[in-house]
């Protein structure tokens, strides 16, 4: 038995090792794609390697097994793409409202301004109906982790971004030193 116990703690930080060395990977090779002019497929490859850079820093701080892996992304998966119709939903309400403010009647801006409070009552009760079903699956203790996690994750990508800006603008250089300007 004992035996049977050791091996399951062997696998089980080896794919914890194996994860983070997949989100060392991608946190190396995401800036240099992010640099790229944004055409349409370097915006998607940009996308798709900041939504991989996700999945890693998500599934290490969670420390999600293999299994509550399989069953927790395909919730996670749907409750973003809930989210982000929501989203999507109310931002083209609130441009529609911005452009069209100086015409509206107050009943209108009335009608608009309310349709956007209606919206993010909406992705409140879809958060709450969709993280009910990530803590079935996670437990509940990993799914409130789960809502911080995601506010780090934009932290830390935005934090990366600036550096990686400034260091190609040549405000500062790599170790971090800003460089020193001469007057001529």
């Amino acid at each position: 038995m004992k035996t049977h116990s050791f091996n399951i703690d062997i696998m089980n930080k080896t794919k914890n090792y194996r994860s983070i060395l997949l989100a060392l990977a991608l946190v190396l090779i995401a800036p240099v794609s992010m640099a790229q002019p944004g055409s349409g497929d370097a915006k998607k490859k940009r996308d798709e390697k900041i939504e991989q850079l996700k999945i890693a820093f998500i599934t290490k701080e969670l420390d999600l097994t293999v299994d509550e892996a399989e069953k927790f992304w395909p919730a996670y998966n749907e409750m973003n793409t809930a989210l982000k119709k929501e989203r999507k939903a109310r931002k083209i309400k609130s441009k529609k409202l911005k452009a069209n403010y100086e015409s509206m009647s107050e009943t209108e801006v009335k009608k608009s301004s309310e349709a956007i409070m209606d919206s993010e009552i909406k992705e409140s009760k879809l958060k709450k109906e969709h993280m009910g079903k990530v803590g079935d699956v996670i437990g509940y203790k990993k799914a409130v982790k789960l809502l911080s996690l995601e506010q780090r994750f934009k932290r830390e990508l935005l934090r990366k971004l600036n550096e990686r800006k400034k260091e190609l603008n040549g405000q500062t250089r790599p170790n971090g030193n800003n460089p020193q300007r001469t007057r001529g």
